[in-house]
């Protein structure tokens, strides 16, 4: 019983409230909108559909491939302008942590005395719905 009292308030503070994400007043959650996403990392734009939920933005491209990122605000006033962060293959769990593979960095080929950059703007994500 005690391990619960020290373990639920861990819990309850990992979670985040759930809101919808708003644009223009109106909630847009569960809406799979077109976009063009532009990533940071790669400086590539990409013609995709971004389904919001909560806080979130799930990215999808057109090979099948999808990626999640979480969103710096939650009502959006610019459609155009859409900003949030995650690395592709990684899923947010909440504004803290993510879970998911890293398959950028070649983990097998560096040595100790070999550390790779990482850019700050790595995982940053503009979307523009259209």
């Amino acid at each position: 019983m005690k391990l619960l009292g020290l373990v639920l308030p861990v819990l309850l503070q990992l979670c985040t409230p759930a809101m919808a994400v708003e644009l223009k007043g109106q909630n847009i959650d569960g809406q799979k909108l077109p976009a063009r996403a532009y990533y940071y990392a790669t400086g590539g734009v990409y013609k995709v559909h971004v389904r919001f939920h909560n806080r979130r933005a799930t990215i999808y491209f057109d090979d099948g491939n999808q990626t999640t990122i979480t969103l710096n605000q939650q009502v959006i006033t610019d459609s155009k302008n859409i900003e949030g962060f995650g690395k592709l293959g990684q899923y947010p769990v909440n504004s803290t942590f993510s879970v998911g593979l890293v398959y950028d960095n070649n983990w097998l080929g560096s040595s100790d005395s070999q550390f790779q950059q990482s850019n700050l703007l790595d995982g940053l994500w503009k979307i523009s719905l259209e």
